[in-house]
């Protein structure tokens, strides 16, 4: 069965908004109206404009959407979004628009806010635990300090860790899989803008090339692997891979 929620983008969503509920649950919402937008522009346009001018429409006012309401949604919460990760929520929303422009949803509206309801409950749920297990607070909020309690939780291995595991564990609830899906769009880009390590032995340039391009090569080639391996319907393809990813870096932020 065709995925209805948007995987890749809540899986580069979740890369970058993660680390509290607060940020998981804005997100969330601001996905989930960039994609129902992607999808209304589509049927209201597809019809009038030829299909190429219609492929260029889509994902200019989805991306051009979803970078404005992110900006003016945490501005309202009172966090202050980065130009990278402002530039990523651009990202976030051309993936939207690649979601739609597949024509998985066609005006299933209804199984669109369902899909993408249990995707965000789930990026909420591990958003929480990362942010309890991170500093003990709670949305903001702190709760307890514990000896199990680590700043470890809210790096970037455990941001690709949880994206692998909120894909699987939605897919596991609708009994569908992310086989189709390709990784690598989610990948690089969150490759950009999280490097698991830096280096300046030969210049800052070829230091964010290299920490760039490590990260990215050994992916290609743990994904080629991963075609083979058995691993159950709702781990295929994309929550793998980003599992896979979160590995890469929890090894590659050692050295």
């Amino acid at each position: 069965m065709t995925l209805k929620y948007p995987a890749e983008a809540f899986a580069l969503g979740v890369i970058l908004f993660s680390t509290g509920m607060k940020e998981a649950f804005a997100a969330g919402i601001l996905i989930i109206l960039t994609v129902v937008f992607a999808e209304l522009l589509k049927n209201l346009l597809e019809k009038a404009i030829p299909a190429w001018s219609l492929k260029l429409c889509v994902p200019i006012a989805s991306a051009a959407l979803c970078a404005s309401v992110f900006l003016v949604g945490f501005s309202a919460l009172g966090t202050e979004l980065s130009t990278e990760i402002w530039i990523m929520t651009l990202v976030i929303g051309l993936l939207c628009a690649r979601h739609v422009l597949s024509d998985s949803v066609q005006a299933d509206y209804g199984d669109l806010m369902w899909e993408s309801a249990i995707a965000w409950g789930f990026w909420i749920l591990l958003s929480i635990v990362r942010e309890f297990m991170g500093n003990g607070t709670v949305f903001g909020n702190f709760l307890i300090q514990t000896d199990i309690q680590s700043a470890t939780f809210l790096e970037s291995t455990f941001a690709f860790l949880t994206s692998g595991l909120v894909l699987a564990f939605t897919n596991g609830v609708l009994k569908k899989s992310c086989i189709k899906l390709n990784s690598l769009l989610v990948f690089i880009p969150a490759a950009i803008f999280v490097r698991p390590f830096t280096m300046d032995s030969f210049g800052k340039l070829v230091g964010i090339a290299w920490a760039i391009l490590v990260p990215v090569v050994l992916f290609l080639s743990v994904k080629q692997i991963l075609k083979f391996s058995r691993t159950g319907k709702a781990y295929r393809g994309l929550p793998s891979d980003m599992l896979a990813a979160g590995f890469i870096y929890m090894i590659l932020s050692i050295y």
